[in-house]
C-alpha cells in the first residue's frame, strides 16, 4: 500500500480561536472557570487551537501575590489544561514557578493531552506602570515548536516591538507567529486607539516582510485604574491584517491559518530565500567588538 504524504503547503487550514477577555486579578479559580468555558465552546464549535492573552490565568499587576498563585508543573491547573488539550490545542499566559522561588512570565502550549512548549518572556518592562523585573526572571531564548504540521513561535507583549526578535523566528522558517499581550489603551480617537498603531504596524511587518501568519491576542478590562485595549487581530502571510476584534470590549476572533499563504508569500517576495543570517551575525560581532 502506498501512503501519500502531503507537503505542508497543501494542508488546507487550521481553525484557530483567539479569546479577548478580562482576567480577574489574582483569582485563579475564577479565571480557570473562564478558560474552561471558552475552551468548551471552542471544542463544540470545531476549533482546533485556542489562544488566550498574556497572563490570562492570573491578571497582570501581580506584585507580591505572584509567588502565591504561580502555576507549577503537574499542579492541578496544569493537569486540567493537559486533560482539556486532548480535544483542542491550548495556549495560555501564566506566571510559572519552575524552580523554587523563581517565577517567569510565560506562554504555555498544551496539545494531545500533554504540555508541549514554554516560552519565557525575555523583554520585561520596568518603567512607568510596569514592574515586571521586580516580579519575574527574564527568559533567554526564542525556540520554535510544532503546532500540527506548522512551525510556530511565540512573542509576549513588549517582545513584539523588537523586530529582531521576530527575525529570530523568521530565519527558523516559522509559518505561524503568535503574539500575546497585556497592552494598555492610550489615546482613543476617530481611528481607534492610537497606541495600537504600533501593534498593527508590527503585524503588517511580520506578515509582509517575514511572510508569517501572525495572530495578536490582547486582553481587555481594568486593573488599578489602567484600561487594557483589546484590538486583537489576525494578519495573513503576505497580505497584512485581514481580521480584527473590537477595541476595549470582550470579543472572540476566529481565523483560519493556511500554510499555503506562507508558501505563496515566500514565492512572491523571496525575502527568506535571499536572507543572509551569517552576514548579519558577522556584522553584529563587528559592531559589538568595535
Amino acid at each position: 500500500m502506498i501512503v501519500s504524504r502531503l507537503p505542508l503547503w497543501y494542508i488546507p487550514f487550521m481553525k484557530v480561536r483567539a479569546i479577548q477577555f478580562s482576567p480577574a486579578l489574582g483569582n485563579i479559580e475564577k479565571n480557570m472557570g473562564a478558560h474552561v468555558s471558552h475552551i468548551s465552546r471552542a471544542i463544540a464549535d470545531g476549533r482546533e487551537l485556542i489562544v488566550f492573552p498574556e497572563l490570562s490565568i492570573s491578571g497582570y499587576h501581580l506584585k507580591d501575590i505572584a509567588c502565591e498563585i504561580a502555576l507549577k508543573k503537574d499542579g492541578s491547573q496544569w493537569r486540567e489544561f493537559e486533560n482539556l488539550s486532548k480535544k483542542i490545542d491550548i495556549i495560555i499566559g501564566a506566571p510559572l514557578e519552575e524552580d523554587a522561588g523563581i517565577i517567569y512570565n510565560t506562554a504555555l502550549y498544551f496539545s494531545k493531552g500533554k504540555w508541549r512548549h514554554t516560552h519565557r518572556k525575555v523583554q520585561l518592562p520596568n518603567y512607568g506602570m510596569f514592574e515586571e523585573r521586580m516580579i519575574f526572571k527574564p527568559g533567554d531564548e526564542f525556540r520554535t515548536f510544532k503546532i500540527g504540521t506548522m512551525t510556530a513561535g511565540i512573542l509576549i507583549c513588549r517582545e513584539i516591538l523588537f523586530p529582531m526578535l521576530a527575525y529570530l523566528y523568521f530565519i527558523q522558517k516559522t509559518d505561524f507567529l503568535i503574539g500575546i499581550s497585556n497592552s494598555p489603551q492610550r489615546g482613543i480617537g476617530k481611528d481607534g486607539i492610537s497606541s495600537f498603531q504600533l501593534w498593527e504596524t508590527m503585524g503588517y511587518v511580520f506578515s509582509q516582510f517575514y511572510q508569517q501568519n501572525y495572530l495578536f491576542v490582547n486582553r481587555v478590562g481594568f486593573e488599578d485604574g489602567i484600561g487594557f485595549g483589546g484590538g486583537s487581530f489576525f494578519a495573513r502571510a503576505g497580505q497584512g491584517i485581514c481580521q480584527k476584534a473590537k477595541y476595549v470590549d470582550e470579543d472572540v476572533l476566529d481565523a483560519e491559518i493556511r500554510p499555503a499563504d506562507v508558501r505563496r508569500a515566500r514565492l512572491s517576495s523571496n525575502y527568506l530565500r535571499d536572507e543572509q543570517p551569517q552576514l548579519v551575525l558577522r556584522e553584529l560581532q563587528r559592531i559589538l567588538n568595535a
